[in-house]
């Protein structure tokens, strides 16, 4: 079994022993909570008589020891809920290590923009892909701050910090599932953190408005004297008095309404923004990264997490206000839902302007988070080295992370350019599509600050542009070529530009005829070379190898070779210095059925 899945199973086999200790001491406390209910009123009734003070007295006591039994009963229930959740986290950690397959979190597809440079054809976003692998966000800054890291490439410093704040969060596993549990706990519906920030920002309806306020406040100590008055004497002041209240309540109904629909139903989403903030903020963290977040969380004395828990508290109490209760005995006389209001209003006044900061530290915290989940399942995984100069490409048993490593072969690979294309050749299935799906996936991870599948790996900051899987859009009205043709100009805008970039291209122009193919493919390397780009071009064009011959130093020949005996094929998916010889497709198309000696008749 591999070391960290024992690690989960062991963790596993914990937190069930916890929570049959746990369950056992809840029957106890079941027992002890009806034997106090019960021994309240059977002593009360039966020493009642002979004594009142002894019988109040001994019922105190036995209600007093009933409510410190439900109280430690609801206490273990939510261990028990919290443990089931952790139970929960470590078994998809069992199979996301068996699988590469994580269904427990978001797999980011909301977040594929089409024509991105490169996350489609390399699958970062959506079922079974990179993000899928690596994602352990249980909120919305969360799945946002992991996404940009794998949409863009960061800078040279950033990088460096990131790995180093990877690096110390990997090894607080304990830590890591314990923010993870708390989104789990509770199912987000409103988790929209962008709405909230913009929110912090505007002004309240009820700001400023002293007269309001003024009133509300004074008006619910008259209540109580008035509602006396009216038992003992008239009712025509407690009459006044609500007339009064109702006209306030009926006034500002419409801007009570609002004021409550751009905060109701947030209150589980801050609190669990709270309860990771909390988390953090308590931890004394070594790297620069972590330091700066903590740093960017603290302000005017008060820890964040405690604001945030403030303004969720309130949004709680407010969204009560279609309780008939509260409104019949909280709201009509003592203006339960306009004192929150106020009281929420004073409080974004004070704080709101903080909202956007405390989203993105903990779209960081957990975007990094999950990257350290990822080189903690991964320990043979290495940090990449940042090259520099513009290119270098140098890796050392590389992979693919989404293939099994007991079947993933590895290989090493150097580029050095800039201006150097790779033609990359080979029969069917000999492993081409998936070695530029390898360097550009381990690309993106190392840009990003993450581990990479490979024992070390050096490359350049670049920015990765791909075209390997062009598909035709019947909504814009374009075939798979034309989709294609429109893929490389976006690419040879950028290398017109002299931009730094690393080209993938699998197959190009494959929409047309062979000999169009060629020619465009053999003028496209050509031009990549006079602007000095890098790129790997996979083919099945043998013909191109004569490039490397032309253009000495600038074109190098790489191939998957395949063995075939018989009717066999046999990959060994090495990649290979010169030109595929061995071609499967006769084979291949026998086996599925065509009739390939009809060619001859």
């Amino acid at each position: 079994m591999n070391q960290k899945a024992k690690i989960y199973s062991q963790r596993i086999s914990s937190f069930q022993q916890e929570i049959k200790q746990l369950k056992s001491t809840n029957r106890k406390f079941s027992m002890f909570r009806l034997l106090s209910a019960v021994g309240a009123f059977v002593l009360f009734y039966v020493i009642f008589p002979y004594s009142i003070p002894l019988a109040i007295l001994l019922a105190a006591i036995l209600i007093g020891a009933l409510i410190y039994f439900v109280l430690k009963y609801n206490r273990n229930e939510k261990n028990i809920k919290r443990l089931q959740k952790l139970i929960e986290i470590n078994e998809n950690e069992l199979k996301c290590i068996e699988t590469r397959h994580s269904s427990l979190y978001n797999n980011g597809e909301e977040y594929e923009v089409h024509n991105h440079p490169y996350s489609s054809d390399l699958d970062i976003f959506g079922e079974h892909s990179i993000y899928q692998l690596i994602n352990r966000g249980v909120s919305k800054s969360g799945n946002d701050g992991l996404a940009s890291y794998l949409s863009a490439p960061a800078s040279n410093k950033t990088i460096i910090e990131r790995q180093m704040a990877i690096q110390e969060l990997s090894a607080k596993i304990d830590w890591r599932q314990n923010i993870i549990q708390y989104g789990l706990l509770r199912k987000l519906k409103n988790d929209d953190p962008d709405f909230v920030s913009d929110w912090g920002k505007m002004p309240s309806p009820f700001y400023g408005n002293k007269k309001l306020q003024i009133a509300i406040t004074i008006l619910p100590f008259l209540s109580l004297p008035v509602l006396i008055y009216a038992i003992v004497g008239s009712s025509i002041p407690i009459m006044i008095l609500l007339m009064i209240s109702i006209a306030i309540h009926y006034f500002n109904f419409k801007k009570v309404g609002l004021a409550h629909n751009t905060t109701s139903k947030r209150a589980d989403m801050l609190m669990i923004y709270a309860n990771i903030i909390e988390e953090f903020e308590s931890q004394e963290w070594k790297s620069d990264k972590l330091k700066e977040i903590k740093q960017n969380l603290a302000s005017s004395g008060i820890k964040s997490f405690k604001k945030i828990r403030k303004l969720s508290k309130l949004i709680e109490l407010l969204d009560q206000r279609y309780n008939m209760l509260v409104q019949i005995l909280f709201n009509l006389l003592f203006f339960y839902e306009l004192h929150l209001i106020f009281r929420i209003s004073r409080w974004k006044n004070k704080y709101g302007h903080e909202i956007g900061n405390w989203f993105k530290s903990i779209g960081e915290i957990e975007a990094l988070s999950s990257l350290a989940n990822l080189s903690f399942n991964h320990p043979d995984w290495a940090f990449a080295t940042i090259a520099e100069e513009h290119f270098k490409l140098d890796m050392s048993d590389a992979g693919h992370p989404m293939i099994d490593e007991n079947k993933r072969v590895c290989n090493d690979y150097k580029m050095t350019g800039p201006g150097v294309v790779h033609i990359v050749t080979g029969s069917n299935m000999a492993g081409k599509s998936t070695f530029l799906r390898t360097i550009g996936v381990n690309v993106v991870l190392a840009l990003s600050g993450a581990p990479v599948c490979a024992k070390k790996m050096m490359v350049s900051n670049v920015e990765i542009n791909t075209s390997m899987q062009i598909k035709d859009s019947i909504e814009e009205n374009e075939s798979s070529f034309y989709a294609e043709l429109k893929r490389i100009q976006q690419v040879l805008d950028k290398v017109t530009k002299k931009e730094n970039t690393l080209l993938l291209l699998d197959e190009i122009l494959r929409g047309t005829n062979s000999k169009d193919k060629h020619t465009g493919s053999a003028a496209l390397i050509k031009q990549l070379v006079k602007y000095n780009a890098v790129g790997l071009v996979a083919t099945h064009d043998l013909e191109l190898s004569v490039l490397e011959d032309e253009l000495p130093g600038c074109v190098e020949n790489k191939f998957f070779d395949i063995k075939i005996d018989g009717e066999q094929l046999y990959f060994d998916y090495k990649v290979q210095d010169g030109v595929c010889k061995t071609f499967n497709a006769p084979i291949l198309m026998k086996k599925m059925g065509i009739e390939m000696e009809l060619i001859n008749d």
